[in-house]
Order: structure tokens, then sequence, then C-alpha cells
């Protein structure tokens, strides 16, 4: 099932527990009917009967208040007009679903790839305004006919003729209606055409880093977690890398048989076109099938690079993570076929295995693998990493709803990000305490729970931050790490995108706490660390370093609470 799938079937939970508390009320009635005709009834089946009433019950509470917290009522009619008006917001929720799930579906075809490219970003524009405006508590209706035939019917309005609905669609959906009014018609190719073409534009749905970037906004640059770090990935992994959080690394060693050889083909690599999620950025996957592809036959010394390093913070539980997941971790990415577990390594058990082995060998592991693996950036045969950076929304959302099968409201996916911005060493933390049992997730979250949750990981920030100075290798970073953290935080209060790197160079002076020198060149595998890890944002810009493509913390950013506890 899609994310797009998900999103719709999981508005149906109000009505689904409402018809159980019903169901459930009919059996009790029934006992009631058998007790009050003096009829002999089992005490302990009624008592049964009646807990579970009132657990749905509960639930149902639960279930209206998380996608309503100002909903009320206090009659059964009443209920059931919250219900009612619940049940009409998701439907016109799926319309809105629908259209973007068909829009990105499909591609635009044109002599010029310029203009090509320009209507696809419309195109992407245009689906996440749709994505937005579903979002909402109250949609309003998507105007049109049905969804197979919407795309048509917009491009053929007429001025002069069809002025109400394009007054409509300009006023309510000004993103959708620049996408149609530019585009004709018989350059669209729809999804379910043999003939159309995947697009080689980024889609933004389900799971890559796509049109929301993740993270942080400083102006109006595009921007991600971590850069183009070209020097320690050997040839340009990751330019939007993810990380992830709290690893306590069972350092226990990785497969030692070479991976098997990925065959690239021309379809890009991303959830959309091959049905497969991916929490990598897709430069980064297509870089180690590569150099996969490269070492297929070489010598131990005629191999061009040293190690493959998939790396994070976020590393527990073993299989709930985006680096380690059956589903949709690197084993999962690159088609390795290795016979032993993939598992977290130190560098030591890293350099161990290389100096022994003949393959190329794929290691995953946390903080300190990375630092390794970065160190090895001059040398003749370096590493190629490969990282979980900051998650967008529509990546969390995928994780949580598509892979774990957790029926999210909007309001707690966006919960969700406010609290982590998406780093893995906050969003790994978070996940622990929505699913503490990892063999059984639960289906849903109610307000009262949720909000219980909210509070316990807020109140977990003060320990997260000890985890970072005296934690397990694969989580700790050292004192320039996190002095640099702080150095960050400091001149992010005083600085804006474009002003930011000269406060922490030259103008440092002006801030300087004694412990804390400027920032220079020595800083920079340091900085890359923290950039790819997801901790600090960076700008997306070819041929930056890390101390260029430094940004500010946003206000809201948490990261900001972890520097100020450090």
């Amino acid at each position: 099932m899609s994310a797009f799938e998900e999103t719709k079937s999981r508005e149906s939970i109000v009505s689904d527990t409402l018809r159980s508390l019903t169901n459930q009320a009919k059996l009790l009635h029934g006992k009631i009917e058998l007790i009050e005709a003096g009829q002999q009834v089992v005490r302990a089946d009624v008592t049964a009967e009646l807990g579970k009433l009132l657990d749905i019950c509960q639930n149902l509470r639960d279930a209206i208040l998380s996608e309503d917290s100002n909903a009320a009522w206090s009659t059964k009619e009443e209920l059931s007009a919250v219900v009612d008006r619940l049940d009409d917001a998701a439907a016109k929720r799926c319309r809105y679903l629908d259209l973007a799930q068909f829009l990105v579906a499909g591609t635009v075809s044109h002599r010029r790839e310029r203009t090509r490219q320009e209507r696809l970003a419309q195109r992407d524009a245009a689906v996440k305004e749709l994505m937005e405006i579903s979002a909402q508590a109250a949609p309003p209706d998507l105007p049109g006919p049905a969804i197979a035939g919407w795309l048509s019917w917009a491009c053929s309005l007429e001025d002069g003729v069809d002025d109400a609905q394009l007054q409509s669609l300009k006023s309510n959906f000004p993103r959708v209606d620049d996408f149609v009014r530019q585009l004709e018609i018989e350059l669209w190719q729809d999804g379910t055409s043999s003939s159309a073409t995947k697009p080689a534009h980024p889609e933004p749905f389900p799971v890559h880093r796509g049109s929301d970037a993740p993270a942080v906004t400083g102006g109006d640059e595009p921007v991600s977690s971590n850069g183009v770090f070209a020097d320690y990935s050997h040839a340009g992994a990751g330019e939007e890398s993810q990380q992830s959080p709290t690893a306590h690394s069972t350092d226990t060693l990785v497969a030692e048989a070479e991976p098997e050889p990925v065959h690239l083909t021309s379809t890009p690599l991303n959830a959309l076109e091959v049905g497969k999620l991916c929490f990598f950025a897709e430069e980064e996957i297509a870089e180690f099938a590569r150099a996969i592809e490269e070492s297929k036959g070489s010598s131990k010394k005629a191999k061009k690079v040293r190690a493959l390093l998939a790396v994070s913070q976020w590393l527990q539980p073993l299989d709930q993570n985006p680096v380690l997941h059956p589903k949709c971790g690197i084993r999962a990415q690159i088609g390795y076929t290795g016979t032993s577990d993939l598992a977290p390594v130190s560098p030591e058990e890293a350099e161990r295995v290389i100096d022994n082995g003949n393959g190329l060998h794929l290691f995953a592991g946390g903080a300190d693998l990375l630092r390794w693996g970065i160190a090895q950036s001059g040398e003749k045969r370096p590493c190629i990493i490969a990282s979980i950076s900051r998650l967008n929304k529509d990546q969390i959302r995928s994780w949580f709803v598509e892979l774990f099968k957790i029926a999210l409201s909007e309001p707690q996916v966006q919960d969700i990000y406010r609290l982590t911005n998406g780093v893995p060493f906050l969003l790994g933390e978070l996940h622990r305490l929505i699913i503490p049992v990892p063999e059984a997730p639960p289906t849903w979250l109610g307000y009262g729970i949720w909000t219980e949750m909210k509070a316990r990981f807020e109140r977990r920030l003060p320990t997260l931050c000890q985890e970072l100075r005296n934690g397990a290798p694969s989580v700790r970073l050292t004192n320039r790490e996190l002095g640099l953290l702080k150095m960050v935080l400091i001149a992010s209060d005083y600085s804006t995108p474009e002003t930011i790197v000269l406060n922490l160079t030259e103008n440092w002076y002006q801030y300087h706490p004694p412990e804390l020198p400027a920032i220079s060149r020595a800083d920079e595998d340091s900085l890359a660390l923290l950039q790819l890890l997801g901790l600090l944002p960076s700008r997306i810009e070819p041929g930056l370093g890390p101390i260029e493509s430094i940004l500010p913390l946003t206000a809201e950013d948490p990261v900001r609470q972890i520097a100020s506890h450090l």
C-alpha cells in the first residue's frame, strides 16, 4: 500500500471505532436483557463485556480528539454529528490525496528539456499545495469532476466561459492553477499509460529527498541537513544524506562476505518508481552500487574504494532504524546478499576486516565509524559514506504509517516534526517511545496517550544531551564537536544565512567564549560529521565545503535545546 493510500485509509478510524462501540453496546444490552428477565448469567462474562465497552469508548474519544482537539458532545446525536463532520472532512481529504497521487504518478513530455523541468517543478509545487490543504482539519471542497478526468477538465477551462471556475482555482489553489494554466494537456502522460516514461525530475513522495527539503530553512535558498562533501565520500556521495539518533552500539561485526554486485539501470532509485522506501540519498545508493560494480574482479590493491559505510546515530532497535531495517535499510537498497548479519561495528573492527579480507566490505555504524570514514578522505582509497540525515515530514509519515502501520493523524505528524525536525538522534528516541515493544507497534495513538508521549520526550532531552557527551561510541561526540554545536547556537541568534560563516570565523572575537576558538579549516571534518548526522543544517550547493555550507539554527530547531544543555 502506498503512502497516499495509507494516509487515506487511516482517516476511517473514527467511524470504525464508533461502529465497534455500537456493536459492543449491543452485546452488553443482550446481557442486560437476560438480567432484566431474571435469567442466570456469568458475572465474569458481563464484567468482561462492560470492560471492553469502556475501553472502546475511551478509544473513540481519543480518536476524535486526535483529529479535532476542540470537539465536544454530550448526547448520541451530537456524537453522530461530530463523526459525520470528521467523515466529511476525510472524504474531502481523499479527493486532494487522490489528485496529488495522480499528479505524482504522471509526468510531462516536451521537446525542450528546460521547459519540461519547469512544468515538473510546477507539478511538484501543486502537489505540495494539495497535501497542505488536505492536512487541514476541515479542508474545502475540491472543485471539478472525478480525479481521472480532473486534469483534462482544469486544462480545458476558458476565459469568458468558465470564469467562476477559473477564479476559484486562482483564489483557492494558486500553485495548482499555475500548473494547469501553463500545461498543454496533450503533453501530459499519466502514470497508468503504457507509453508514459518515468520522469528524471526527483519526485516528492513517498520517501526520498525531494520537494520538502529536510529540516531547516534560512532564506530562499534550498537547504538540507548536510551539504555536498565529495572529498569525504570519494565521488560526491551525499548531497542530502540522512543520519540517526541514540545508538547503544552492540559493536558486533558486519558481514565479511563481499556484497553481490548491483546492476544499475536508467531508472532513478526512489521509492515512488521502484516501490521501495529509502531514507538515504539516491546519489549515495547509486554511488555504493557503482563502487560494487567497479570492484568486481579487482584485486585488493586495485580497488579504488576502501569500504562502504552506512552511518547514523539511530541504530537501536537493530531492525527498527533506517540503516538496518530489513525493508528499507542499506542491505535492501544495494541488494546485499552476504550471509552474516548486518550490525553496527566500531572503526577498529572495520580496520581488522579490511586488513584480513579481500572484498569491498559494507559496514554499518554510528558517529565513531563516520568519524573514521571522514578521516579516510585524504587517502588514495577513501571510504564512500551513505548517511541518514534529517527526515522531512513525508519521510516521517512514511516511516511510521507505511512501515509500522500506525494510524497517525496529520497533526501528530506535524508534532513529530516540530519535536525533532527530523533529526535522527531525536527521532530515534521518539520512535522508541511510540513503539516501546518492537514486536507489537500500536495501531494508532490516542489523544491522551500522545499528549503523555510528547511530555515524556521533552523531559528526556537533558538525558539525551548526556548521551552525546558520555554515551556509547556510536552516539558520543568529541569535545570540539560539542563546542561547535554551542558555537552555531550562539551565532544563530545574531546571524543570517549569509553572515553566519563570517560570524563563526573572522567575527567570532565579538562573541568569543574563551574555551571556544573560532572555526577554522581544522574543523572541517568535525563540521562534516555534525552535518552528516543531521545535528547541524547546511546549504545545498555544489562545491561548498562543510564551513561554507553552515546555516543558522532556526528559532524552532530542537537542536537549540540540545546545545543549550551541553
